[in-house]
């Protein structure tokens, strides 16, 4: 069933769209506010982070303008490559030019370390580095070493101011090629600039960052906003939303021209809407009391109206299924009471019906069942008959004799056919006397045998459901033969699938091709004509008992006659 459709969907949709578009306007509402807010707010920030930008940028603009003038006015400079290396006038030089660096950069601290590298000798000359530990110290030192003794004309480092990392920690570097062989260069830890950012009224949780070309932070307090990776920038935002441990951050960002950093202040999203608060909290609990009424609703709509219908629903399936004993509890609803009385009731009136078709069906079926039996006996009477009256004729009274004595037999089983079911081994002794009165009747012509297992004999069959075939073989299968017709039939025990397997084969003609389509298509036993009447009858009864639990195969043998296997389950149906 379609749950669209139901009565329940309809009420939750009909109070949804009541609710829904007011709970969007206090959502929209809320929206609009914070987002003013936050604009307002990273406007101002932003003022103060482009403010500071542009400091450092001046800052380390001065640098870059000293580093040309000393590149191209610094006779030691230009003549440190013609001199032999390690030679006095070499050392002199070196120190001449040490001196100029060191004395620059005690007024000005804008920078950690100035330095000059000869591209020949491969010979870095460096200001004092000052770092709290040896290993520190020599981090530094190393990783400028490698840089400069890789670096090649045309790198960025030469055009502005690159992020490098020597170790855990991060500086910027800027190189200038004098031409005459050797660079000049100066080198400034990240966490110095960011000294000068506490003074920056960004909260008590906020906190300023640098940001690599890839928006991922390098240094910073960004460890206060309890994130467990270094968020990324986006600076391309006017401004950005962040989550952290702590608290939602609004972030503005602002390029430092030429370096490859971006400045990024945080401040808390808590401090910013402070004064929202209260208006914030009233608009939040809106949508929690819709929510809250909406499902007081339901509930009340469900017992009321819901749950009656539920369990009517579930009633009509139930006697779908055919468990027409299934009644519906009494409702507090007048109405839905009357609905369940009367549903009750046609119930009850249903199940006394179908009880009593049932039985009915049940005398029909045991009536139909033993009509098919009884076609048996008048059938064969009437042969016996005419058998006993041919040999009164020709005064053969010893074969009278021994012809009545096994009719005396046959007939006292056919008196046992009320009986539903008989043993194997009961019906192969008729089927002895019944061949016998055959072979009387056709002397020297007919010959049988029986070969059943001890197992077999126990198990349980329909009564004179093994003769029709045998009397079809013998009244269509030997004539105009020359040898004596001659009938054998088996019977085996499969343990495995506890079923019995009945074999009864020929030598006669056996069956014609149409007659062996037609039974093994089935569509013989739909005929309703009188022709091979015995056949149609087993399958018939077989069919009534067993339904679709037993097998009958029609074959014709290899070199002549007929063959037919009937396989039955070792256990009898209960009646």
């Amino acid at each position: 069933m379609n749950p669209k459709g139901s009565l329940r969907f309809k009420l939750t949709v009909g109070f949804i769209t009541i609710t829904l578009p007011l709970v969007c306007l206090l959502l929209y509402s809320n929206y609009t506010a914070s987002n003013s807010v936050r604009e307002q707010a990273a406007e101002s920030s932003k003022s103060m982070i482009t403010l500071y930008s542009n400091q450092i940028q001046t800052a380390l603009g001065i640098e870059t303008n000293f580093l040309y003038d000393l590149a191209t006015a610094d006779v030691d400079i230009l003549s440190l490559n013609k001199m032999v290396y390690n030679s006095n006038e070499y050392t002199l030089t070196k120190m001449r030019i040490l001196n100029s660096l060191s004395r620059y950069n005690r007024f000005d601290s804008t920078v950690d370390i100035q330095f000059a590298y000869s591209n020949a000798y491969l010979d870095l000359i460096h200001t004092n580095i000052k770092t709290a530990s040896y290993d520190e110290n020599l981090a530094i030192k190393q990783g400028l070493q490698d840089l400069l003794d890789t670096v090649k004309p045309g790198s960025p480092l030469f055009s502005g101011w690159r992020v490098v990392s020597s170790g855990n920690i991060h500086g910027l570097v800027r190189i200038v090629d004098s031409g005459a062989g050797v660079y000049l260069g100066a080198w400034v830890r990240l966490e110095k600039l960011m000294i000068p950012l506490d003074l920056i009224q960004l909260g008590r949780e906020g906190f300023a960052a640098l940001a690599d070309s890839e928006g991922k932070l390098i240094t910073g307090s960004f460890d206060v906003g309890g994130f467990a990776d270094p968020p990324l920038i986006d600076f391309y935002e006017k401004y950005q939303r962040i989550m952290g441990e702590k608290d939602t951050y609004i972030v503005v960002s602002n390029p430092i021209i030429s370096t490859d950093v971006t400045l990024a202040a945080f401040i808390p999203e808590k401090r910013m809407l402070h004064n929202l608060a209260r208006f914030r909290m009233i608009i939040a609990w809106i949508p929690v009391f819709a929510v809250v009424l909406l499902s007081l609703y339901l509930i009340y709509l469900n017992g009321i109206i819901l749950r009656p219908m539920n369990e009517l629903i579930k009633g009509m399936r139930t006697l779908k299924r055919g468990d027409w004993a299934y009644r519906l509890n009494n409702s507090p609803s007048r109405e839905f009471y009357m609905v369940n009385e009367t549903f009750n009731d046609m119930a009850h009136q249903i199940q006394k019906l179908k009880i009593n078709v049932y039985e009915e069906h049940i005398r029909a079926h045991k009536a139909e069942l033993k009509h098919l039996q009884l076609q048996i006996n008048p059938h064969f009477l009437l042969n016996s008959i005419n058998v006993v009256y041919n040999l009164a004729q020709l005064k053969n009274y010893s074969v009278i004799q021994a012809m009545c004595l096994n009719l005396v037999k046959y007939f006292r089983f056919t008196t046992k056919t009320s009986k539903q079911f008989v043993t194997l081994s009961e019906e192969m002794e008729h089927m002895d006397s019944y061949l016998r009165i055959q072979q009387l009747r056709f002397p020297e012509r007919i010959t049988y045998r029986f070969v059943m297992d001890e197992d077999s004999k126990k198990v349980q069959i329909p009564p004179l459901i093994v003769q029709p075939f045998i009397e079809n073989a013998i009244k269509y299968g030997f004539d105009f033969m020359d040898d004596p017709f001659h009938i054998e039939i088996h019977s085996i025990i499969d343990t495995d699938q506890k079923r019995c397997r009945i074999r009864i084969v020929d030598n006669g003609c056996g069956f014609s091709q149409e007659l062996l389509d037609s039974l093994r298509s089935g569509h013989y036993f739909h005929q309703t004509n009188d022709q091979h009447l015995g056949i149609w009858n087993s399958y018939h009864r077989l069919q009534l008992l067993y339904g679709n639990t037993f097998r009958l195969e029609f074959d014709n043998c290899a070199d002549s006659g007929a063959l037919i296997e009937l396989e039955i389950p070792v256990e009898a149906p209960v009646d």
